[in-house]
């Protein structure tokens, strides 16, 4: 017997192939008595805009358990110019500026910019198949539109003069990501969102709208009704001290101007994190499509070929005495593209052309292995967190935003919410 043979062997043998095993699945109806489709409306005003009204509030409560994933955002644009059409160059969520999720108070999720955030970590790192399906739900343009968005994603389209769209996107911060069923009668839920500057989300050159307001705010979601006895153990278990600990990952933003004409940056924070997963850079320029992330050495050309180039800045992560890359600083686009796909986890629909001219990013993976959030390093000694930036072109860009994964725990109890970064 060959030593493969001897492996097999000891292995042993499959007690049923899959597609002969007849045998039903476990019904799991015991502990849910129903499931119902909600909706949550704004608390406070429900039409938002720039110059107006910016922000609204919308509160999740009751006896029932909130389906984390099931948790959508929906609302009206309306072009409040009669005479030109209003174009954005991100998706809906780029209509979102400051994003709070708090419970009784305690702050969950504090996110500067949800439109850019989502932009980034919701909608650039999805496949192609994952663009086009996610943009069925949103309410995205949807189509191959070859003059406005060469590179085969979907897009947005215009909102006619005076019309309206209505749209749909998730939420995926903290605990809307972690795929639990939520105890809102112990951690009842208020998000807080304020809508953005028509800069930040819409093309503002002459012959298009500037003037937009928000309407029909609400939140859809899924809410459970447990079995009676399985609810009340929950219950009688958060009465007893327990706790139910929900694993998040934790994000803070920070964004600093780059100095006029500058060639060299460092950008340095001191934040206290006991599991720091990754950090991520990117880069804003001015104009039109100031919402999106450029290259610094390469520019933003709108509707037009991406402008292929290998000049590259270099970037180097240091925190206390240590370094990443720990060698000799990343300084090309293949390796920076190839640290942007490794943090992705997977393939997304982004060429190295992409990369190159609308979704430049600078990533440093810290963990110590791959996917596990748990194996992240502390940075609770107070240790400098730096990153220095060299051969940028001057004026590229004028403002880079750091974005600090960590892993953390939220901690549900009868007394209330408590987070654990």
């Amino acid at each position: 017997m060959s030593s493969l043979e001897s492996a097999i062997a000891v292995a042993g043998e499959a007690p049923l192939l899959s597609s002969l095993d007849f045998s039903l699945p476990p019904a799991s109806t015991s502990c849910t008595d129903r499931r119902q489709h909600v909706r949550a409306y704004p608390t406070s005003a429900s039409t938002l805009s720039p110059i107006g009204t910016k922000t609204c509030r919308i509160r999740l409560g009751g006896d029932d358990f909130v389906d984390a994933s099931s948790v959508r955002l929906q609302f009206t644009i309306n072009n409040a110019d009669g005479t030109n059409a209003l174009t954005p160059v991100a998706g809906p969520w780029g209509v979102w500026s400051q994003c709070y999720l708090r419970s009784n108070g305690v702050e969950i999720s504090n996110i500067p910019q949800l439109g850019r955030f989502m932009q980034q970590y919701s909608w650039n790192q999805l496949t192609m198949q994952e663009q086009f399906a996610e943009a069925g739900i949103c309410g995205l343009y949807g189509s191959w539109n070859a003059t406005d968005n060469p590179l085969n994603t979907p897009s947005l389209g215009t909102i006619a003069a005076g019309a309206s769209y209505t749209v749909l996107h998730k939420l995926p911060i903290s605990l809307f990501e972690s795929g639990k069923l939520l105890p809102t009668r112990y951690a009842p839920l208020e998000l807080e969102i304020t809508c953005a500057a028509a800069a930040d989300w819409l093309n503002v050159t002459a012959g298009h709208s500037q003037t937009y307001t928000i309407s029909n705010v609400q939140i859809l979601y899924d809410a459970y009704v447990l079995d009676e006895a399985v609810q009340e153990s929950f219950y009688k278990s958060l009465l007893a001290s327990r706790t139910l600990s929900i694993p998040i990952m934790y994000a803070a933003q920070f964004t600093q101007a780059i100095p006029q004409g500058s060639t060299s940056y460092s950008f340095t924070a001191v934040r206290a994190f006991s599991r720091l997963s990754h950090i991520w850079l990117t880069f804003r320029g001015t104009g039109p499509k100031a919402s999106e992330f450029v290259c610094p050495t390469t520019g933003n050309a709108t509707g037009a070929s991406p402008a292929l180039s290998d000049i590259s800045p270099s970037a180097r992560l240091s925190i206390g005495p240590h370094y990443w890359p720990d060698a000799q600083p990343c300084a090309t686009i293949p390796e920076f593209y190839y640290m942007f796909q490794k943090a992705c986890g997977g393939m997304p629909n982004i060429t190295r052309d992409t990369y190159l001219n609308g979704a430049f990013t600078m990533v440093f993976d810290v963990r110590k292995v791959p996917y596990d959030p748990t194996s992240s390093i502390s940075t609770r000694s107070g240790d400098l967190l730096r990153i220095d930036l060299q051969n940028l072109t001057a004026n590229a860009a004028t403002e880079v935003t750091m974005t600090l994964f960590s892993f953390a725990v939220c901690c549900v109890r009868e007394s209330g919410v408590t987070v654990l970064t």
